[in-house]
């Protein structure tokens, strides 16, 4: 009997730590449609320890097709696409929002991917979720395909527009490693003003009032 001891003590140690935090939902399911480029699922971690607390993420077991990139956004902090590791640190009560993403390159078909939480300090696994992506045929009933939308002007040098308008709420603005560097409220024949950022290119997201991502359009932002 003493011999099964340590074995009972770590699956102890194990589950105390693993109800420290609390992942939700899990797994997360997301359909999409052919003409969206980048697609995300969101979940949320919440953390109910007493001390701050670093923590190893990983994106692994990824299923996709070949042209798909998988990266994470946590809380603000966008990682680059392709990067699957890297360490956050949480605090004690604090809740810190999850998007997991695909570049897809407007390539249908299905994907996903597990993503972990690794205490740095015990390399122990707290927290485990799957992001499920389906793409589906669009609806016939939208009267503006999101492959129609375009930017112009593009390249643009101090603002930009859109050339549909459509069902939107607002429009997002990252650059190349997608990190979000701007947001507007969507309007109809507006103009997005871009001269304050710097020359390069860009990924323009077009949100619709469900939050779901409408289309992904790249913008090249010339110097004057």
């Amino acid at each position: 009997m003493k011999r099964l001891l340590p074995l009972f003590l770590l699956l102890f140690l194990i589950t105390a730590a693993q109800a420290q935090f609390n992942l939700g939902p899990t797994p997360v399911m997301t359909q999409f449609g052919p003409e969206d480029g980048d697609v995300h699922g969101e979940a949320t971690l919440t953390y109910n320890g007493n001390s701050p607390i670093t923590l190893r993420w990983n994106i692994i077991n990824i299923v996709s097709p070949k042209e798909w990139t998988s990266y994470v956004c946590l809380g603000i902090a966008c990682y680059p696409p392709g990067q699957t590791t890297g360490l956050t640190t949480i605090q004690p009560g604090e809740t810190i929002a999850i998007q997991g993403h695909f570049f897809t390159q407007y390539v249908c078909g299905e994907g996903s991917f597990d993503l972990t939480f690794t205490d740095e300090s015990t390399n122990q696994i707290v927290a485990m979720g799957t992001f499920d992506f389906e793409c589906q045929a669009s609806s016939t009933n939208n009267p503006t395909s999101a492959n129609a939308i375009s930017i112009f002007p593009n390249p643009a040098v101090a603002w930009f527009s859109l050339s549909e308008n459509v069902q939107a709420s607002r429009v997002e603005v990252y650059n190349i490693i997608g990190k979000q560097i701007a947001q507007y409220s969507y309007q109809t024949s507006g103009r997005y003003d871009i001269s304050n950022l710097a020359g390069g290119m860009y990924l323009i997201r077009v949100i619709d009032n469900k939050g779901k991502v409408v289309t992904t359009k790249r913008l090249t932002k010339n110097t004057p």
